[in-house]
């Protein structure tokens, strides 16, 4: 997270193990770390990065990035199903995901009926929509160019 957006001053999650886990490996890093080496103090006390939870079983108390997480569940779930995707494969569907997500419109930019375009959280995040758009449907010409290319060299004709 942290590498696509920089730093953040605090960290909002359930209290799910895995969450509570991170946070108190997290502490026993930074002690171990500020309790050896002093220099390294200064950078961890001005990051500043508080880690907070909502209580447990609230999902309702996370409101707005509950039903982000619900949305990009609702795009992942058909595209991986019960696939066992590679690192690499995984953080490519979940870099189109984002895209799509913030390329979702908020509200019109203009009050001219005529004007398409829309404010998104891609503006937010980096000054302009972040347009996934769908790739085009390239099978008529894969079958053309399959037809007319590959099938005429399977049986060459001597003249």
């Amino acid at each position: 997270m942290i590498a696509r957006r920089g730093y953040c001053s605090e960290v909002w999650s359930d209290k799910s193990t895995n969450q509570v886990g991170a946070d108190r490996q997290l502490q026993e890093i930074y002690d171990v770390v500020t309790k050896h080496v002093k220099q390294k103090k200064h950078f961890f006390v001005n990051l500043g990065i508080r880690w907070r939870f909502i209580p447990p079983a609230s999902p309702h108390q996370g409101g707005i990035w509950e039903a982000a997480v619900k949305s990009a569940k609702k795009l992942i779930r058909p595209i991986v199903g019960n696939e066992n995707l590679t690192y690499e494969e995984l953080s490519t569907v979940l870099c189109q995901v984002e895209a799509c997500l913030n390329s979702r419109p908020l509200c019109p930019i203009s009050s001219c009926p005529k004007s398409l375009e829309a404010l998104t959280p891609g503006h937010f995040l980096v000054g302009k929509p972040l347009n996934l758009l769908p790739e085009p449907d390239h099978m008529e010409e894969f079958w053309k160019r399959w037809r007319d290319e590959y099938i005429a060299t399977l049986q060459p004709r001597g003249k």
